[in-house]
Order: C-alpha cells, then structure tokens, then sequence
C-alpha cells in the first residue's frame, strides 16, 4: 500500500490525480518511479507538467534526478505526449508515456491525462 501512496502523491503533488492507477501495490514494489527521491519529486513534476502544458505530441522532454539515493546511480526520464484528443465537454487530453531508466533497469510507464477547468491534469481512465 505505502507505494501506491507514494504513486498516488507524485502523481498529485503536481496537480495530477491517480484516478486511473489501480496497481496492486505488489507491482510497485521496485519500480523507478517510487524510487524518485522526495528532493527531486518537486522537479519531476513540473517536467511532467511542462511535457503535458508545452511539448507537441512525440516530442520529448527529458529529466534526470539529482539526489542520489545510497549512491545509487540518476534515473532518467523520458515523457513523451503522444495524442492529444478532444474529450467530452472539449476538454482536451493527453496520452502521456514515461520511459524511466537507471543503469540497466528500464520502465515504460503510460497515462491518459485529461486537463481540468483550472488548468491541473488529471490521470484519467478515458
């Protein structure tokens, strides 16, 4: 459960929320995206929102973490936006997919988010 939290957090943090992330906490258990450390969390969300708000879909943003957990090598991040599609009550969506990397451990992570009235991205299953 802590991992799903913590999921759900990065997820919300950034004005996102993780309606669509129904993982069993088992499968989080060592993912990379649980492994961002809290001093970088603030950073890989405004990527995350610059990805979604500026880049044009296949177009791609790159982050790398900076606090280094035990030594542990950076992870990186790729997001690529790649639809961009017109929702009910015109809001517009994003298919968002996160390629995270570190050493020779890969991730390809990918969202539905959908823009809300007060310009935050909502994790969606639509």
């Amino acid at each position: 459960m802590r991992y799903t939290r913590v999921l759900a957090a990065l997820l919300m943090s950034c004005g996102l929320t993780a309606a669509a992330v129904a993982a069993p906490p088992v499968m989080l258990n060592d993912a990379l995206i649980t492994q961002i450390s809290k001093a970088d969390r603030a950073s890989f969300h405004e990527a995350v929102a610059q990805s979604l708000n500026q880049s044009a879909d296949g177009q791609r943003t790159e982050w790398t973490s900076t606090v280094q957990r035990k030594k542990a090598a950076p992870i990186t991040v790729q997001l690529t936006p790649t639809q961009t599609t017109k929702a009910k009550n015109d809001r517009v969506c994003r298919f968002l997919v996160g390629e995270f990397a570190r050493t020779t451990t890969t991730e390809k992570w990918q969202f539905w988010f959908c823009k809300q009235p007060d310009g935050t991205w909502k994790a969606s299953s639509n």
